[in-house]
């Protein structure tokens, strides 16, 4: 049975739908992490059990929806599913408050902990929403002739939600407001959109028949669809299922990637995820809608192919586009999030968009009639998604370690030509030999001037690690490099040179304690290059030193690499540092903490709050002290300004150290000194030249000069559900580029 064509208020009321319902999962999902870090961290496992909980709600969610359409589709059952939709994103909310501290989970091991929290309040809301796209499609889709238009624009609106949702989160929100506010936001903009859909509409799709032999949409596709000599994809489903789950794969991995090729320019932190992921959305959805219109204007096995193709060739380029943007700084000048965004549209923006074309293709290529259109774009949508989730995983959690991103996009891109030559049948056209050889040639012309090797030490899930030979005060010194930033310098004939200053100052720190305690306990979370436990361990040996250090490849080179004893009696745990506190550390025990887990202007957020500078707290001794690196400027820098505001309102004392021999002032390391009880540190120079050491390094920033620091400007209480860390740390980006020669 033929659909009614659809009136224009009809299709604008089904994409505001498909747009706020994407735009809703993709805030939620981002908002997802900022929830969940106070009971499992914000390691690669929890972004990774998010992005993959989330993903397989949308695939699930797409083939339900598809499969519902053929019981008939309208406006009704999208406003129901859109209400539904609202009323299950409040569920994270409800479970945040019914878990409370998270101690009744504990028990639970963190990973099968981390896909409960996720499942349960993030698969639900995602699984109803993605049912939308499929029975808005269903409505909208009259025959076949428009079908890759249709299906290019709603997956191209889809898209677009994911991006508005996508800034809007990283960019704005999360800047502005708690994530409670978000959450309840987005479930209004939900329910609203669900009453604007309510009215009773135009149009509306009839339930499928049990199937006539050949049905009038059957003949339509014939008609329409040109004969073509490669493979039908319409009497190979399963070939189109494995095509467009190919596709986002390649898709998901390549966004991946580009978190790590773009690591060593901008860094990693929210605001890098927000530009790369607005940058391959926007592909994506420019992909989508080009595809669309190529899939109407050439339905056609041998254009796909060639798509294919094209999408392969722009791969090979990230390496060298990449590399030669960097050489010649032609972004330097932008801010942060400016330089973010054009990086990645320079580098990733025109594979991204040649992927994006071939889903559309596909189904186009795989339509059979239009009464099926709506399951049809369900399966495919689900496989795509699968495809995705898959790439998700696999990507992050295993091939970006064991293979380097670089070979990851050669891998990609050879996946694609060999894609291509199937399904063009290339060797039945001469011109596509020609162009599959020409792309080989490229790869492997490219392979050949080494743009494709990793020019990391070692690659892994969170960093570019890079061990070289480097000059510095007159020494010869190993550095360790984690993505753009070196983060440890070392001696190995001097364990008593500690490179950067902060170093001497938790040195200094470590004397002080030691010198009132017999066996002083020592927690550092963000073990780095082991500089100062190494220090520990050869200056003050009666010290019980426990270091936490999130990436296992970062302690094992340390340990191998940087002057380590071998036999040494320091305790390294692998684990994000909040999960370490809640979880392993014991209450009252510690006489110093050291948080350090900072990697320039990443820093993570779920580390900076009030409710974990209370969990500290909780593990000092009466008379212990906490001190926290912070990068940051006096007096123009906000970061550091709230951070101190965050610690008063945990510790009685405060103090602000920074290194003697620059200044209280200007852009540097500080640290923040919290304590229950005073810390006496007014007595560290005496206790120093008692020790022979002369000149201390460890300066005190005068209470009145905080005092002024703290009244200069806003100073932001840092929370679990407001904790805008990478916004206010871009300031300190910007800053940079004021004072740069």
């Amino acid at each position: 049975m033929a659909l009614l064509p659809a009136s224009r208020l009809d299709v604008l009321r089904a994409a505001l739908l498909v747009l706020v319902t994407s735009c809703a999962t993709l805030v939620l999902e981002l908002a997802a992490a900022r929830l969940l870090a106070r009971f499992i961290g914000a390691s690669l496992h929890t972004w990774t059990s998010i992005i993959g909980v989330v993903l397989a709600g949308i695939s699930l969610g797409s083939y339900a929806g598809g499969r519902l359409s053929e019981r008939g589709a309208s406006f009704r059952w999208l406003a129901g599913l859109t209400a539904l939709g609202a009323v299950l994103a409040l569920l994270p909310l409800g479970w945040v408050a019914v878990l409370g501290d998270g101690a009744a989970l504990r028990p639970i091991p963190v990973l099968p902990r981390t896909f409960l929290l996720t499942f349960l309040g993030f698969f639900p809301v995602s699984f109803v929403l993605a049912m939308v796209t499929p029975l808005a499609l269903r409505l909208l889709l009259p025959d076949l002739g428009r079908a890759g238009r249709i299906v290019g624009l709603l997956y191209a609106l889809g898209t677009l939600g994911s991006l508005a949702g996508n800034f809007l989160t990283g960019f704005v929100l999360v800047a502005w407001f708690p994530v409670p506010t978000i959450v309840l936001t987005v479930s209004g903009a939900l329910m609203l959109c669900a009453l604007l859909a309510l009215p009773r509409a135009s149009v509306s799709a009839p339930p499928v028949e049990p199937a006539a032999p050949a049905t009038a949409g059957a003949v339509a596709a014939a008609v329409a669809t040109p004969p073509s000599t490669g493979v039908d994809l319409r009497a190979r489903p399963v070939l189109a299922c494995f095509l467009v789950a190919s596709a986002s794969f390649c898709t998901l991995a390549i966004e991946l990637a580009a978190s790590r090729i773009l690591a060593p320019t901008v860094g990693v932190s929210l605001l890098s995820w927000t530009g790369i992921i607005g940058v391959v959305l926007t592909g994506m959805a420019l992909g989508n809608f080009v595809g669309g219109h190529l899939a109407d204007r050439w339905p056609r096995q041998e254009v796909l192919a060639g798509s294919m193709l094209l999408a392969a060739a722009s791969c090979l380029l990230i390496p060298p586009i990449h590399q030669w943007l960097v050489l010649k700084g032609h972004f330097d000048g932008l801010g942060l999030q400016a330089r973010i965004v054009a990086y990645t549209a320079a580098v990733f923006l025109l594979p991204v968009t040649a992927l994006g074309t071939l889903s559309p293709q596909v189904l186009r290529l795989a339509l059979a009639d239009v009464e099926r259109a709506g399951r049809t774009v369900g399966r495919l949508y689900a496989w795509s998604t699968a495809g995705a989730l898959l790439g998700s995983f696999l990507t992050g959690w295993w091939l970006i370690a064991k293979v380097g991103v670089y070979p990851l996009v050669m891998g990609a891109s050879l996946g694609l030509v060999a894609l291509a030559a199937f399904v063009g049948q290339v060797w039945r056209r001469p011109l596509f030999i020609g162009a599959t050889a020409g792309t080989l040639a490229l790869a492997g012309m490219f392979g050949a001037l080494g743009l494709f090797a990793s020019p990391c030490t070692e690659e892994t899930d969170y960093f570019c690690i890079k061990v070289n030979q480097v000059e510095h005060d007159g020494r010869r010194l190993l550095a360790m490099q984690l993505d753009h930033l070196t983060h440890t310098m070392v001696d190995l004939e001097d364990p008593s040179y500690l490179g950067y200053p902060h170093g001497y100052i938790h040195s200094e720190v470590v004397r002080h304690v030691a010198a009132r305690t017999a066996e002083p306990r020592v927690l550092v979370i963000g073990g780095g290059g082991y500089v100062v436990p190494r220090w520990v361990e050869t200056y003050v040996p009666q010290v019980r030193m426990e270091v936490v250090e999130i990436d296992p490849a970062v302690t094992r080179i340390a340990l191998e690499r940087f002057g380590v004893k071998p036999d040494t009696r320091i305790a390294s745990f692998s684990l994000d540092g909040r999960q370490y506190l809640q979880e392993m550390a014991e209450r009252g025990a510690y006489d110093l903490i050291v948080q350090d887990a900072v990697n320039d202007l990443s820093v993570p957020y779920h580390l900076m709050t009030r409710e974990y500078d209370m969990l500290v707290r909780s593990l000092l001794k009466p008379d212990g002290l906490y001190l926290l690196t912070v990068i940051d400027e006096i007096p123009r820098g906000s970061f550091l300004r709230s951070a101190l505001r965050t610690m008063q309102e945990v510790f009685p004392h405060v103090e602000l150290l920074h290194d003697a021999r620059s200044g209280s002032q200007g852009q540097g390391v500080y640290i923040v000194a919290g304590s229950a009880r005073p810390m006496e540190l007014e007595r560290l120079p005496e206790l120093l030249r008692g020790l022979g050491i002369e000149q201390p390094r460890t300066g005190r920033v005068p209470r009145a000069e905080i005092d002024a620091y703290l009244a200069a400007g806003p100073a932001l209480l840092l929370t679990d559900d407001f904790a805008p860390v990478d916004n206010l740390l871009a300031e300190l980006f910007l800053l940079r580029e004021q004072v740069a020669p």
